[in-house]
């Protein structure tokens, strides 16, 4: 029976040890697990229909490559909107697209003048390490003009 010695056990374990210390400053991770970013305005393109995004967060996941983006909406035009789809695409500073997707405006139905909320989740692409300098670019459609 070959056994090896406490010694050579203990000498192995500090091997694997350092290795892993300097595999993980030789090669830290380039964003923490979970980022968070919140933003004040969006850009709202013409056909919007005159909702305009007051507040938006995005948490990005790292582990998973997924973004959740959630914020507030106010309906600035003259009349109700009813079933609001919002087209939402978030930019790096490069101006490359990180995430897109679509989300529903809740309340369905917005009055005039009326604030709602929307939620997201979308994958990201490569283009998501400059992430924190994201702008969000907006359109928003209804179903029941």
């Amino acid at each position: 029976m070959n056994q090896a010695c406490p010694a050579s056990r203990l000498g192995r374990a500090a091997a694997l040890a350092l290795i892993a210390v300097l595999t993980l400053a030789c090669f830290p991770n380039p964003q923490p697990d979970v980022l968070t970013h919140t933003g004040r305005s969006a850009v709202r393109t013409p056909e919007s229909l005159h909702i305009d995004v007051l507040e938006y967060t995005w948490t990005f996941f790292n582990h998973a490559r997924y973004l959740r983006l959630s914020g507030h909406v106010r309906n600035n035009s003259d009349q109700a909107h009813q079933a609001v789809t919002l087209a939402l695409s978030l930019m790096d500073e490069k101006g490359e697209v990180v995430a897109k997707g679509q989300a529903y405006i809740y309340p369905a139905y917005l009055r005039a003048g009326a604030e709602g909320t929307f939620q997201m989740t979308a994958m990201v692409t490569k283009a998501g390490r400059n992430l924190p300098a994201g702008r969000l670019m907006t359109t928003a459609w209804t179903h029941n003009q």
